[in-house]
């Protein structure tokens, strides 16, 4: 067994659980996060030969995570708009629907909607919450500048976490999600 495909195996190892129970807690859906679990672990057998040169694995396999769960909700969002549209389209007696402005209008109720459960979030919830996910700074620069470890950091991220998802409905979790994703992005 060569040495990339024993980094390969120690990481699927060490990180399975935590990159499947990510996918469950972000999108609440077993059967989904077992897809995007396999698929994460693909990405780094295709890319075996570079994970040598990566000092902070656990920083990279978040990050893969992340964008993997943003790039399924950004398709599952376009295929909503898309089959509301051909639905609305086939209706003759009701006018057909612009999904790119009712995409618009849905974001900035939802975008509202964000803003007022970050709103009720605890003050340093809140920070830590706009450092990560607008600001974009890793767990060690928000502890540095805050003064605070790296695991309180994490830990305040993921109770502002809780607090919003327990805000939502189950039928807004994935239309927020998407619009967090967006949100925070851009």
């Amino acid at each position: 067994m060569n040495n990339a495909s024993t980094q390969s195996e120690q990481l699927f190892l060490k990180y399975r659980e935590r990159v499947f129970g990510f996918f469950v807690d972000f999108l609440s859906n077993k059967e989904i996060a077992r897809d995007l679990t396999q698929d994460v672990f693909v990405k780094i057998l295709q890319r075996e030969k570079a994970l040598d040169d990566i000092d902070d694995k656990d920083g990279y396999i978040y990050q893969m995570c992340r964008n993997r769960a943003f790039d399924y909700l950004k398709k599952a969002a376009y295929r909503k708009e898309y089959w509301a549209y051909i639905l609305s389209y086939q209706k003759e007696s009701e006018p057909a629907v612009d999904p790119a402005a009712d995409l618009n209008m849905n974001r900035e109720h939802y975008r509202q909607m964000l803003e007022g459960y970050l709103s009720k979030l605890p003050h340093q919830q809140r920070l830590i919450f706009h450092l990560s996910k607008r600001e974009g700074l890793s767990h060690k620069k928000i502890a540095a500048q805050l003064n605070i470890s790296p695991h309180t950091v994490r830990n305040h991220l993921a109770q502002a976490m809780k607090n919003i998802r327990s805000e939502i409905s189950p039928s807004d979790l994935e239309m927020m999600s998407l619009l967090a994703a967006l949100y925070w992005v851009v």
